[in-house]
């Protein structure tokens, strides 16, 4: 067969021909795709910043992989096979960029063919800053209330100090990091335990992330409590003088531990009058002693000093009978035992 022959029997009935060849391509295409899967995979977003800067805007956790690929393929892919991460490493001005996420597959899902991968976002936008490192203070974050009656005095946490890596601006604004929680309820008395960094920026890097060791000093409260009314009482008054009306009850504010403090009540000698140097009738100013345990401190006084009237007790046999028990009042007030303390 010439060569003329054999244009002439291909270009016999050639648009029927060519329709029949563009219908086996269309069906070769579309039996391929119908072999081809198409899944969705969530992947982590690593951040590579190994250099001089670091990142400042929050970025995504994680990205979306749409891989498509044979049916038999795509049933043995996994998340592990996929690696999505933003590289800083080249940067080193700062300012604004859109860093385009990178993908990393396994090396057995490059053994797939067909397969295509597309990933969403492709781009992230973020401002980048020099990186800085800094020492700032460790902070244990402590957590419920002591028992009653007593306070957190201290608390020493070792190291004291921390490297923190990040971006310019955060590192130079902090001050202290904070620690895991550390229990101190009902807590009576010192004690140590170990806590560690709690992350709250995730764009701040601790070197040293614990664990820490945390003292605890405990130790009572005080308080400072008012009592009113306190009754002052006369003692050492000559037998032959009465006080012309009663001495004005003071008042008194102590300090001292509050558990102490909170059960103790004035006793009848708490506040007394020496009037043993009054020999005649008259009105005298006399100094008030004050007869407080040595475990409290007196705070303020209303008055130290107080005025009183005495007079002759009267002759007349009633009188006599009325003030019958003085001396022996008197007598049983010298008996009180003041070893409490007299202020």
């Amino acid at each position: 067969m010439s060569i003329r022959q054999l244009i002439e029997k291909v270009m016999d009935k050639w648009p029927a021909k060519i329709i029949c060849f563009l219908l086996a391509i269309f069906l070769y295409v579309f039996h391929q795709i119908s072999l081809v899967e198409k899944k969705s995979f969530v992947v982590p977003l690593n951040i590579i910043e190994n250099g001089m800067v670091s990142h400042v805007s929050q970025l995504p956790s994680s990205v979306s992989v749409v891989v498509r690929a044979k049916a038999a393929a795509i049933n043995v892919i996994n998340t592990s096979d996929i690696t999505a991460f933003l590289d800083l490493d080249s940067i080193t001005e700062v300012g604004n960029y859109d860093l385009p996420v990178k993908i990393k597959v396994s090396d057995r899902l490059m053994e797939f063919d067909p397969m295509e991968i597309k990933v969403v976002p492709e781009v992230i936008s973020t401002k980048i800053e020099i990186k800085k490192a800094r020492f700032v203070k460790i902070k244990p974050t402590l957590v419920g209330e002591v028992a009653h009656g007593y306070e957190v005095s201290n608390v020493e946490v070792v190291p004291s100090y921390a490297e923190v890596i990040g971006s310019e601006s955060i590192v130079n604004k902090l001050e202290e990091i904070e620690t895991t929680k550390v229990l101190v309820s009902n807590a009576i008395r010192d004690f140590s335990t170990e806590a560690e960094y709690m992350s709250v920026n995730k764009l701040l890097d601790v070197v040293d992330k614990g664990p820490y060791k945390v003292t605890v000093t405990v130790k009572p409260s005080d308080l400072e409590k008012v009592f009113d009314e306190v009754a002052v009482l006369p003692v050492h008054l000559n037998k032959r003088l009465t006080l012309v009306k009663e001495i004005p009850s003071v008042s008194i504010k102590l300090k001292g531990s509050m558990l102490n403090l909170e059960k103790y009540s004035p006793a009848i000698n708490a506040v007394t009058a020496d009037l043993s140097k009054i020999t005649e009738p008259g009105i005298y100013d006399i100094p008030l002693v004050f007869n407080i345990p040595k475990s409290f401190l007196i705070m303020e006084k209303s008055n130290e000093v107080v005025t009183v009237q005495v007079d002759v007790i009267p002759e007349n046999s009633e009188q006599k009978e009325d003030f019958k028990e003085v001396p022996k009042a008197n007598d049983a007030v010298n008996a009180i035992d003041f070893s409490g303390g007299a202020v």
